[in-house]
């Protein structure tokens, strides 16, 4: 420690959480706060930095030594290092066995059966953290453990989105992100003397200064290229600054990686650069800044808002952007983006485009779970937007093959482990049966499993499915889904299924508020049969609906 009380020092995840280093989240701190989007965030910064081959800068944590050596108090960093924790536990598991599942598993726990925890979180989260993310393999089983007190912490729930997202990766990326986070994600080690030194510290940290964004360093770059005049240079930067403040600064820095990767096939290296390289060498930098910017951020807002200006008003293209933002990939916005921009908001033209693209994205989501493969579709797709002729040929980007069809086709009728998957299925399921509503994304509900994937020993559920792999084979089955608001979902949990079904199905302040629930509580008995039946033409809704019976376009 130097003679002032600190001492910094960069290091890479690999050398922050090597053997034989261990972190304690000190009594007094707060839990784990973060959200799901806080996570995201994380996670997707992460991968942006792999595929643009660049570092990414974790920020900083401070610790004081304890009297123990190489164990730290955190004072500040919790947050970052958790959540980093579960993205490395999820890796660990997605590796399925093997050398690399024994590398991060090192990173979380010298020995996970004698302890050696690389990181301790306070008296409240640690047995939830060591449960659901520090043994091995304990990410794939986190939903057996969905039952208090699990189900509703914070890392329970950051952890499933986290090995979603992490499942779109493909086993070759999923490699290549673990190496990438554990030798070129450096982060600022910050070691102070006592408590007190290390709170100063984080005030400092924390209240000072603000690291510039995409935007910020584009935006110097721009207007240097842009040769303005004064009155256009005051114009323009009143412009920019309004756009930063109606987007704000996480969307205004997404709405350009956006247009860039409409001009970038490769999105790789650094992103101001390959800005400048892809965007500006076909687009004049006053023109982006005076015509171009200005009708993006007006497409982007409307597909955030979910609400598109067309030349009337037309039923559906809205309920189409609802369902797509209930996707957890979000490749079909780039070219969603492009239509917007570049063609003339005929309200017929729009909504068949915007029912071809969901239809299009869903397939992506369930059948093409090779990231870079949907990546070249939608990159053809926007090359097709630009020409009339080519957009909803029956051989174009929009329209799926004899082939595609069919595997959509009978992919609906498998099981949907994915939180993820399965919401965006019942948002979808929901809206097509009769009084059907449509929900939007970011609405309180969630999917309820009729039969419980754990009944209790000795319940109804056990007599009327005595057959552990028909349960295993039904449970995540269309068939078997419905929606309540999470509240309602925990209260129905392991009931019986009459008296779930009367208690809270047919309750129209409670289950039967949504069409899904209400097709359900139809239901006098809900066996393997019922449950088969009901998947089936829960299939057929939506094999009818997008248009997959059909051979091909």
């Amino acid at each position: 420690m130097s003679e002032m009380g600190v001492r910094a020092e960069a290091k890479s995840v690999l050398e922050l959480l090597a053997p034989g280093t261990h972190y304690r989240i000190p009594t007094y701190q707060r839990s784990y706060s973060w959200q799901e989007a806080d996570a995201l965030a994380l996670v997707d910064d992460l991968i942006e930095g792999l595929d643009e081959d660049r570092p990414h800068f974790m920020g900083a944590i401070v610790t004081v030594q304890t009297s123990v050596p190489y164990v730290f108090e955190i004072v500040d960093g919790q947050q970052r290092l958790t959540t980093l924790s579960l993205v490395i536990a999820c890796l660990r598991d997605l590796m399925q066995g093997g050398s690399e599942t024994n590398d991060l598993q090192k990173y979380l726990a010298d020995n996970y059966r004698d302890g050696g925890w690389r990181l301790t979180l306070n008296h409240v989260d640690a047995p939830t953290f060591r449960t659901l993310a520090q043994k091995p393999n304990s990410t794939l089983k986190s939903e057996i453990h969905v039952a208090a007190p699990y189900s509703d912490t914070l890392i329970f729930e950051n952890l499933v989105v986290i090995r979603d997202r992490l499942q779109t990766l493909s086993s070759k990326d999923r490699a290549r992100l673990a190496e990438h986070i554990l030798n070129n994600c450096p982060i600022v080690h910050v070691e102070v003397a006592s408590r007190d030194v290390g709170y100063k510290v984080f005030q400092v940290l924390n209240t000072r200064g603000r690291q510039p964004s995409a935007h910020d360093i584009l935006k110097t770059e721009l207007f240097e290229r842009a040769n303005l005049t004064s009155e256009e240079g005051d114009r323009l930067s009143r412009n920019w600054i309004h756009y930063e403040a109606r987007l704000g600064a996480k969307n205004f820095d997404d709405l350009l990686r956006l247009i860039r990767s409409l001009h970038d096939r490769q999105m790789r290296g650094d992103f101001v650069t390959g800005f400048c390289n892809t965007v500006l060498a076909a687009v004049d930098a006053k023109i982006f800044l005076k015509a171009y910017l200005p009708r993006f951020v007006e497409a982007y807002l409307e597909l955030e808002s979910g609400m598109v200006k067309l030349s009337r008003n037309v039923t559906g293209v809205d309920e189409h952007l609802a369902r797509l933002a209930s996707l957890d990939h979000s490749g079909w916005r780039a070219p969603a983006l492009q239509f917007l921009v570049f063609h003339d908001r005929d309200a017929d033209t729009a909504r068949e485009f915007f029912c071809d693209l969901e239809r299009l994205a869903f397939t992506m989501q369930f059948v093409v779970t090779d990231r870079d493969a949907r990546a070249r579709r939608y990159r053809r797709l926007s090359e097709e937007v630009m020409s009339d002729s080519a957009l909803f040929s029956s051989n174009g980007a929009l329209s799926l093959s004899l082939e595609e069809r069919q595997k959509m086709t009978q992919r609906l009728s498998g099981r949907f482990g994915s939180v993820t998957q399965r919401r965006a299925l019942v948002l979808k399921l929901n809206s097509l049966l009769r009084g059907g509503e449509n929900l939007a994304a970011s609405s309180d509900v969630t999917v309820e499993h009729v039969l419980p994937r754990n009944p209790e020993p000795g319940s109804q559920w056990l007599e009327d499915w005595p057959d552990l792999a028909e349960r295993r084979e039904l449970c995540d089955a269309l068939g078997n889904f419905c929606i309540l608001t999470k509240k309602d979902n925990q209260n129905a949990d392991r009931m019986e299924f009459v008296q779930k079904r009367d208690l809270i199905f047919r309750n129209a302040r409670k289950g039967g508020k949504f069409a899904l629930t209400r097709d359900a509580a139809r239901s006098d008995t809900w066996t393997p049969d019922d449950v088969r039946v009901r998947t089936k033409r829960l299939v057929d809704a939506l094999v009818r609906d997008w248009k997959l019976d059909l051979p091909n376009g």
